[in-house]
């Protein structure tokens, strides 16, 4: 069984170290057999560009970065082949890079059956200002992606059974899920074992025209908590959110006490304001605060952000100018 084990781990591994030779690959002949698959293969393809200014105590930083976001799929009932690229550079102090590889699956669908194995994402989280708890790796400029494995899972009527195997630093993580509606709530509850047991349990429901949504992980040996409870509703035509608990509130930051709060609202048919805060209460008291706005043409689309970084220690004012092109 060790021997078995091992096998499959560096067997995993050797996949790894081709997957963006196998992924470019995978890509150029989709592209080279379109017009022969064009009823079958549906891609979607977003360029980025960004810039970006922090200024503090010390002496300002400028940095730029170019990406794109890669997205095909060819359905071959009962089979699907999911590829996900999330390239790009950034150019700062230092230069980082990141092929992107995000998913390379195949998905076998037949009733209520789904069979998978390949890379895909495993979001598990219900939060949505927050990121309790993720098995998710993150990559070198920030993008979450998927793990390598496989998963089967039964979706009868009001009900879903999953079961994955993935692979995380050399080691066989199992992963149970189930989730189970009930009229205007649903609940999920996780159990899984990467260096050691985690249980979740999440969900979300409406009630008097609001979402109320949470959930809450405990990490044994030694035991940890963590959590994360939320509101959420329409005003006028944008919505808004409220969120508390104990949790990261960016994929690259430690777990904290937190407060956060979002609002969403249009201006006209094109542009839109995205306004945030947080309020990390562990010592030292930090607070975030940032507004976006967001102006959609035809093929592409230009955004500002500014976030404003506050504590004891400095503040720090970052300006980020973006822009997607949807070709």
């Amino acid at each position: 069984m060790g021997r078995l084990r091992r096998s499959f781990v560096e067997g995993q591994q050797r996949i790894a170290h081709r997957s963006w030779f196998v992924a470019l690959s995978s890509w150029l002949v989709a592209v080279c057999l379109q017009p022969i698959l064009a009823q079958n293969l549906e891609t979607r393809l977003e360029l980025r560009y960004s810039t970006a200014l922090a200024i503090s105590h010390t002496p300002l930083t400028t940095s730029w970065s170019l990406g794109a976001h890669l997205e095909a799929r060819y359905d071959l009932s009962p089979l699907r082949f999911q590829l996900v690229l999330d390239p790009g550079v950034r150019f700062s102090t230092a230069v980082t890079t990141d092929a992107g590889l995000t998913e390379l699956y195949m998905l076998y669908r037949e009733g209520e059956l789904d069979v998978s194995a390949g890379l895909e994402r495993l979001p598990l989280e219900v939060a949505r200002l927050a990121l309790p708890y993720s098995l998710e790796p993150v990559g070198s400029l920030g993008s979450r992606q998927g793990r390598w494995g496989v998963r089967m899972s039964w979706n009868p009527e009001v009900t879903r059974l999953r079961l994955a195997v993935l692979e995380e630093a050399g080691r066989l993580v199992p992963v149970l899920s189930l989730r189970r509606e009930f009229g205007e709530f649903e609940l999920e509850a996780h159990a899984l074992y990467p260096a050691r047991p985690v249980l979740g349990l999440g969900g979300s429901g409406t009630v008097a025209g609001l979402v109320v949504y949470g959930e809450g992980w405990l990490l044994l040996d030694p035991p940890k908590t963590r959590y994360a409870l939320g509101l959420s509703g329409s005003l006028g035509e944008g919505w808004w959110a409220l969120e508390g608990g104990y949790a990261s509130t960016s994929p690259l930051l430690a777990a904290s006490h937190f407060l956060a709060g979002q609002w969403v609202f249009p201006q006209g048919e094109d542009a839109s304001w995205n306004l945030s805060t947080y309020l990390l209460l562990d010592h030292p008291l930090r607070a975030q605060l940032s507004a976006s706005y967001i102006y959609l043409f035809s093929s592409y689309e230009l955004s500002s952000n500014l976030n404003v970084l506050l504590s004891n220690e400095r503040t720090v004012l970052n300006i980020v100018l973006w822009v997607r092109v949807f070709p």
